[in-house]
């Protein structure tokens, strides 16, 4: 008799795999299906001429120590590269010019990128009082309330297009920005929850999105996906597309088929969705309407276009000394922004360039980002020309399009988040995770996929060394 429990992981992005990794280095059974030839999902790397350009993420925060102690446990302590010290510096687009974010709150009193208004009101934050919850608020919507409109304009819609390539009119301050939210329902306000929460962030041994470090691999974010992959040997299992899944007593039956159209079926205990959302409208699960996805598909994902743009030192003026600079809507650019990426980390450029990647499209212009190539790069030199004095062409280009890009998060997405919670209840042993449920980033799925993993092996938390 195998008493040895066994999962079919559905999806060979950063989820899935870190979910199968997980369960198989305490013994279970696993099987990873990604429907692409490709593992890693929107996590990919080209490296040509001496450029490096990551054509989805391009680096990782360290928010929680399951995402180190992964890290650690896959062999690739000894390629992890943290940020360069001055990606601590951020910009923001006024007036057509790039400015510092200020790293201190005496800094926002003499910051230019706030009128002497906009700052009365952000002191006045520490006596706004708590939202009562009478309707679900947007970012926008929460934003005004307690910091005032140019504050929106200015931070956090630019922060928004950056972080979702969306925007905060539509986004939800409850499901987008949980922690945001929390600090207001829980300690009363944003400047005093910063400071409560600081120290209960210390005992989870977790950190602040701002105050967590960043970092990346000496061969780019692909070298994660694929080194897991590798420790997962034949339990990985590409061209494989699930359509169909069914629960016979306590054990479930997933049907795929392969890149030739043949079908192939696997039975396990446990079955993990770890694909995207709009990959769950064409999943059927028992044929009931229970599990009818189709919801899902109304989950909207941006368009958005990534350029990496590798320049000679000598063509750009700015000193690039810093993360990146976000530009607000109210600027009038076509560029969402743009990441100083050979400041970032090393060996991303060769000796004497530096590389740049520009971001277009997104909620605020998704008609701009389809178009060519050519036609992008011309929109991102005439905005970059103006904001960091860049002069010439490229010698370098790498353009990546990404026709649904972050799933939004937006005003009503708890209907997703409850329909999930409805479907693991009445068909136990089905489980979901990916970044549609608890958070976009790298680092929260992650977290996520671990704690699911977690959670199916009957532990509070793996120990973290």
């Amino acid at each position: 008799m195998n008493d040895k429990q066994s999962v079919i992981v559905i999806g060979g992005g950063i989820a899935g795999l870190t979910a199968g990794f997980k369960l198989k280095k305490a013994g279970w059974d696993v099987k990873v299906l990604e429907a692409n030839s490709q593992i890693g999902g929107p996590i990919q790397t080209v490296l040509s001429e001496g450029f490096l350009a990551e054509l989805g993420p391009n680096t990782i925060l360290e928010t929680s120590p399951k995402v180190t102690q992964l890290v650690t446990e896959v062999g690739l302590d000894d390629q992890k590269i943290y940020a360069d010290a001055t990606s601590s510096k951020r910009f923001l687009v006024r007036d057509k010019r790039p400015h510092a974010l200020p790293s201190s709150p005496g800094g926002i009193l003499t910051t230019p990128l706030f009128s002497t208004k906009a700052k009365f009101v952000m002191v006045k934050e520490l006596f706004t009082s708590s939202w009562d919850n009478r309707y679900e608020e947007s970012l926008a919507q929460f934003v005004v309330r307690r910091l005032g409109p140019e504050f929106l304009a200015y931070a956090i819609n630019p922060f928004v297009a950056g972080v979702y390539a969306g925007a905060p009119e539509h986004l939800s301050v409850k499901h987008g920005f949980p922690k945001l939210y929390e600090l207001e329902q829980k300690y009363g306000g944003l400047i005093k929850g910063q400071i409560k929460g600081a120290r209960e962030r210390k005992k989870r041994q977790e950190k602040s999105k701002q105050a967590a470090r960043m970092f990346s691999f000496k061969g780019g974010l692909k070298m994660l996906p694929e080194t897991i992959a590798s420790r997962l040997g034949k339990s990985v299992q590409k061209n494989s597309r699930v359509t169909d899944i069914s629960q016979t007593g306590e054990k479930w039956q997933v049907t795929y088929t392969d890149q030739v159209g043949a079908t192939g079926q696997i039975t396990s205990d446990h079955v993990v969705y770890a694909g995207t959302a709009f990959g769950l409208p064409n999943l059927k699960v028992n044929d009931l309407p229970e599990a009818n996805f189709a919801m899902f598909d109304d989950i909207y994902h941006p368009p958005v276009s990534s350029l990496t743009l590798g320049f000679r030192r000598e063509d750009v003026s700015h000193p690039l000394d810093g993360f990146g600079m976000l530009i607000p809507e109210v600027e009038g650019f076509d560029i969402l922004g743009a990441l100083f990426t050979s400041t970032l980390f090393p060996m991303r450029a060769p000796q004497d360039h530096v590389t740049l990647t520009v971001f277009i499209g997104g909620v605020r212009q998704p008609q701009l980002a389809g178009k060519p190539q050519d036609e992008l790069i011309e929109m991102a030199l005439h905005d970059l020309k103006v904001t960091l004095g860049v002069s010439g062409k490229p010698v370098f280009s790498n353009h990546q399009f990404w026709p649904r890009a972050i799933p939004q998060y937006d005003v009503g997405y708890g209907k997703y988040k409850e329909m999930l919670d409805s479907l693991e209840t009445r068909y136990p042993g089905l489980h979901f995770t990916g970044n549609y449920r608890n958070g976009i980033s790298v680092a929260d799925t992650i977290k996520n996929a671990t704690e699911l993993s977690e959670k199916l092996l009957g532990i509070e938390s793996i120990p973290v060394e």
